[in-house]
């Protein structure tokens, strides 16, 4: 059954297994079974791997494309700085006008009272 082992396998204590192996058929067949149900397993991990590596290149050159595209539009959208805001003035703050009563809606809101930033991005 086992020419190989004769001939001198590549393992020497191969042999003593092989030769177990051939006075027990209950053990042969079990470990056949064994390296059969293994080696399905092993097919159908590489075949999943085989599929999940083709969806990742599909979803890579997605990815690569969209950062293509919305580096196209961040360089269309890169005019210059943004505008900061203006630095806090003491003064103006102390001279200010202050509303003739405590009630809250007397009070400008922020929006109201803020200076509104020249938008030249409009005007071309």
């Amino acid at each position: 059954m086992f020419a190989a082992a004769e001939e001198g396998p590549e393992h020497p204590d191969i042999s003593d297994v092989l030769r177990y192996l051939e006075s027990s058929p209950v053990m042969l067949r079990a470990l056949q079974e064994f390296i059969s149900a293994k080696q399905q397993h092993e097919d159908m991990l590489l075949t999943r791997l085989t599929e999940a590596e083709g969806r990742l290149a599909v979803y890579e050159g997605r990815n690569a494309q969209q950062n293509t595209e919305e580096g196209r539009d961040e360089e269309e959208m890169e005019e210059g700085p943004a505008p900061q805001e203006p630095e806090f003035n003491i003064e103006e703050a102390e001279w200010a006008p202050l509303p003739e009563s405590d009630d809250e809606e007397e009070w400008l809101a922020e929006a109201e009272w803020a200076p509104l930033p020249d938008d030249r991005r409009g005007k071309a």
